[in-house]
């Protein structure tokens, strides 16, 4: 038994003795530079970030690039400079022509860089918005953290879209704003105090919304595409069961983007979906529209993006349930709406009712 206990110990001591921790060499590689993009027809919304990345082993953050000379090129025209007004954050005041025809050109220290050819796309056009009733399922945890299947009932709103020669690409991003009341009580023999107008807004921030012709489809549309989902709970979107809502503002900003726009944008949303994944896209796989001109051996990641852009506003009241008639209204005007907030005794200059 003792010898037994011997071996065992030699046996162990062996196995540990043989044990070592592979630590691979990887080659440390300078920084990339990483472009942001986005030019259109809305001088607010037209902006160039950038960076450069860290090498492998840096924990640091990427490291915003600024100095660098920023030129939008108008093939056949003008050559506009950008101003840097935060560091690495370009901005140009010029506002591309739907159809003609740009180049992004930026150089940095001894290193240039230059886009592909982009046409401004025509301004784009929602042709019809409506609702339909729809039945989500989705996980939410309960009191002790399980998570557990829910049904959500509410309407989902969906766009049509006309696809022509000239523009058959969309992105889509949104904001809904709820409106919402309350009427404190009043105090012994006190008249009751004002009532409180408030609101409340939501932000898209999943992956990107596209639309396109389908293939093999001849149609001259984007039918039923969706934009967003409501739940007719609309209580559950409040922080107080005090508040009653009033409606909804819903805001829909329309893109109109190019064949290669739409692409990238898919293939970057195909990276978000797989992340975590065994078969994960690697990122550098998706490549943009930018390429190194002093070094072609060097990767540029990013993509210049030249889109026409078009705002619409919907006031809907959605009712309680799928039989209910929901109230649409398209809304002719667009200011300033904060993100939430509350007036007392006076509607908001913004505020909308159901006529």
């Amino acid at each position: 038994m003792r010898k037994g206990l011997i071996y065992l110990a030699l046996i162990a001591s062996l196995l540990v003795s043989c044990e070592e921790y592979y630590t691979p060499e990887i080659e440390e590689t300078a920084g990339l530079l990483v472009v942001e993009s986005r030019l259109t027809n809305d001088p607010a919304q037209n902006f160039v970030k950038l960076s450069m990345t860290r090498d492998f082993y840096s924990s640091e953050a990427s490291e915003k690039l600024s100095g660098a000379q920023v030129d939008l090129v108008e093939i056949g025209g003008l050559i506009s400079r950008a101003v840097e007004s935060n560091a690495g954050y370009y901005t140009f005041q010029k506002i591309p022509v739907s159809g003609k025809t740009y180049q992004l050109r930026i150089a940095y220290q001894k290193e240039s860089y230059l886009s592909d050819l982009v046409v401004m796309p025509p301004l784009p056009h929602i042709d019809t918005l409506y609702t339909k009733h729809k039945i989500e399922t989705i996980f939410r945890t309960d009191a002790y953290g399980n998570p557990e299947l829910v049904e959500s009932a509410g309407r989902e709103i969906c766009i049509d879209a006309p696809i022509t020669a000239k523009l058959e690409y969309y992105r889509f991003r949104w904001q809904t704003v709820l409106l919402w009341t309350y009427h404190p009580p009043s105090i012994g023999d006190a008249p009751p105090p004002p009532p409180l107008y408030g609101w409340k807004s939501r932000f898209d921030g999943g992956l990107y919304n596209l639309a396109g012709p389908k293939e093999f489809s001849t149609s001259g549309f984007v039918r039923r595409h969706p934009v967003l989902s409501l739940s007719y709970n609309t209580k559950a979107y409040l922080d107080s069961t005090e508040q009653s809502p009033n409606g909804w503002i819903i805001i829909v900003n329309q893109y109109g983007i190019t064949q290669k726009s739409h692409e990238f944008h898919e293939k970057l949303n195909r990276q978000f979906a797989a992340e975590g994944s065994l078969f994960d896209p690697v990122l550098t796989q998706v490549y943009g529209n930018i390429h190194c001109k002093s070094d072609a051996s060097k990767i540029v990641l990013g993509f210049f993006d030249m889109t026409s852009y078009r705002q619409y506003r919907y006031y809907l009241n959605l009712g309680s349930g799928p039989d209910n008639q929901v109230i649409q209204r398209r809304l002719n005007r667009y200011p300033e709406i904060p993100e939430d907030g509350y007036e007392i005794g006076t509607r908001p200059y913004f505020w909308e009712n159901n006529y």
